[in-house]
C-alpha cells in the first residue's frame, strides 16, 4: 500500500481559503433566497378586502372603512310603474376580544429525590 503524501502548509492554506470562499459564498446565496422569496410573497399577496357591498336593485353600494355612503337606484317595470330603493351602508365598531390570564395551581412537595441527567 502506499502512503498518502504529505500535504504542505501551501496545499492546506489553499484548503483553507477554498473552504471560506463556499461558505461565504453559501451565506450570500442564502440572504439572496430569503430576499427573493419574501419579496415574491409580498408581490403576490394582495390583502384583505377593506370595505362591504350591499346590491339594491342592481346597484352596487360599496363602504370603506370609518366611511358611510348612500345609493339611490330608480326602475320602471313594464306596466308603466317606477320604484325608487334607496341604500344607506354604515360601518360599526366592533369591541376589540380581552385577553384573560389562565389560571396556574403551583404545587409543591417535599422530600428526597434524585435527579439524573442519563449520563453514566
Amino acid at each position: 500500500m502506499n502512503a498518502a503524501n504529505r500535504s504542505t502548509p501551501a496545499d492546506r492554506n489553499r484548503a483553507v481559503a477554498r473552504l471560506r470562499a463556499l461558505t461565504i459564498g453559501t451565506t450570500i446565496a442564502g440572504v439572496a433566497a430569503v430576499g427573493a422569496f419574501g419579496t415574491l410573497a409580498a408581490v403576490s399577496y394582495s390583502g384583505h378586502a377593506t370595505g362591504a357591498t350591499a346590491d339594491v336593485d342592481g346597484s352596487t353600494t360599496s363602504v370603506s372603512s370609518g366611511t358611510s355612503s348612500s345609493s339611490t337606484s330608480s326602475s320602471s317595470n313594464s306596466s308603466g310603474a317606477s320604484t325608487t330603493a334607496t341604500a344607506t351602508a354604515t360601518p360599526t365598531a366592533t369591541a376589540a376580544p380581552t385577553i384573560q390570564p389562565a389560571t396556574t395551581t403551583i404545587t409543591t412537595t417535599t422530600g428526597g429525590g434524585q435527579v439524573s441527567s442519563g449520563g453514566s
